[in-house]
């Protein structure tokens, strides 16, 4: 089979090694073909919109600084890739045992362990927490264990059909093209040119009203985080700031980012660094928290960065073509399931076409035939058994990303109560 992965963010790169690991070799002595095509070239810190739109800031696969957490689902998913990547990432990045919840008046709202406590401890017998990360750091783990000369910086601008055969043709935005593709895999971001050969113009991303600035301070580690292995969320009347060790503790790195309503969206027209930074400490130098206001008093921030989310997909693929990632479901980054939701669809698909395969393959009469059945089979099916967990996920981010919108006195109460009965009252939160 010849297959193509349009994208090498997080999903195109996990989505990649579970192939690689899980495919059956075909009856034939030609093995499978399987390239990734990337649009971007590498970027270790986040750009400022001088040189870019908006809308390429909002994709995931465009930029890979930035912080972000990966799950204990999430790190489940790797380490049964690989028990060396696992390691990998676990060892750049700052294992969170809790979460830290907090009002913007300095209150303690609750403290909630970020293992699930489900039995699913490792090899190890430690049970998997989240892992804070930056984006970079994660990205590089996956790129390291692709290789080098794996990844093409190439843009794909088109997906054509051969209407004869079903396969897939990719058309390149210097004009090239490829063709003969049993499968595409679009793991290209919200802008995603995948969906778009799927459904057109009828779905997008949706701008949710709420945008963020974020980056990392090189300071010592607050004794909240460090004493606590935590990650600290923080809710008030006028935004949302969180921070955590941007990786391992003697890095003394601190990864931060603020997140607050706005009335449009942004635009590099509009955009002014200074007015940015004077807002921040505007909206946080009074909170009651002193590591909050320490970092908005000192930290740079280097562009404004709008929240994007999918609205509902009817399916995520067809026949030989298939979304995961962010071009399937961009998530709200208040979830802290993006990434790992990433790498579970990688999981998913891959561990679902592995197993079409090999009923093929055990009954090679007509594998060609087989292989096109077991490709329409595993997109039809990763809808169906990822779709509801996705669902459940972005409807919880919703609800919390009301926390981050502009309230009155009475509604922030309101909302550290609702917080408080959260943390200590399991099922109000599920």
């Amino acid at each position: 089979m010849k297959i193509i992965i349009i994208g090498a963010g997080i999903s195109g790169l996990a989505t990649y090694l579970h192939l690689r690991k899980h495919l059956p070799s075909p009856p034939s002595a030609k093995p499978h073909t399987i390239h990734i095509y990337e649009s971007h070239s590498p970027r270790t810190t986040t750009e400022t919109s001088q040189s870019q739109s908006f809308e390429a800031l909002s994709s995931s696969t465009a930029i890979v600084g930035g912080g972000l957490g990966v799950s204990p689902n999430g790190m489940r998913v790797l380490r049964h890739l690989s028990p060396e990547l696992h390691a990998a990432v676990a060892a750049q990045g700052f294992p969170c045992e809790n979460f830290v919840f907090m009002g913007a008046n300095g209150w303690t709202l609750g403290i909630q362990p970020t293992s699930d406590h489900g039995g699913f401890e490792g090899p190890d017998g430690h049970a998997e927490v989240c892992v804070a990360s930056s984006r970079h750091g994660l990205w590089a783990c996956l790129m390291d264990a692709v290789g080098d000369g794996v990844v093409q910086y190439r843009k794909v601008v088109e997906i054509k059909t051969i209407e004869t055969t079903g396969k897939k043709t990719v058309v390149f935005e210097d004009g090239g093209e490829e063709e003969g593709y049993d499968l595409v895999i679009g793991a290209d971001g919200v802008r995603s040119v995948v969906r778009k050969a799927i459904f057109g113009d009828q779905f997008g991303p949706v701008y949710t009203g709420v945008s963020g600035v974020g980056g990392f301070l090189r300071a010592p580690l607050p004794p909240r985080v460090l004493d606590n292995r935590a990650m600290v969320f923080t809710f008030g009347g006028n935004g949302f700031f969180g921070y955590a060790s941007g990786g391992p503790p003697e890095a003394n790195s601190i990864m931060w980012w603020s997140s607050f309503e706005t009335d449009s969206l942004p635009s590099k027209e509009t955009l002014d660094i200074d007015e940015i930074k004077a807002e921040m400490r505007k909206r946080h130098g009074n909170w009651g928290d002193p590591v909050v206001r320490d970092i908005v008093a000192t930290a740079d921030v280097e562009s404004i960065y709008p929240t994007w989310v999918m609205p509902d997909l009817p399916h995520w693929g067809e026949k030989a073509i298939v979304l995961v990632g962010d071009a399937a479901h961009a998530l709200s980054p208040t979830t802290g399931q993006g990434a790992s939701q990433a790498l579970e669809d990688a999981q998913t698909l891959s561990l679902l076409l592995a197993e079409t395969l090999k009923k093929v393959y055990a009954s090679p009469e007509n594998v060609a035939e087989g292989e096109k059945d077991a490709v329409a089979f595993s997109a039809k099916h990763l809808f169906s058994i990822r779709a509801s967990r996705i669902k459940e996920i972005a409807d919880r981010g919703r609800k919390l990303d009301s926390g981050k919108r502009n309230v009155n006195v009475a509604a922030e109460y309101a909302m550290y109560c609702f917080l408080w009965v959260m943390m200590h009252v399991r099922f109000i939160g599920k």
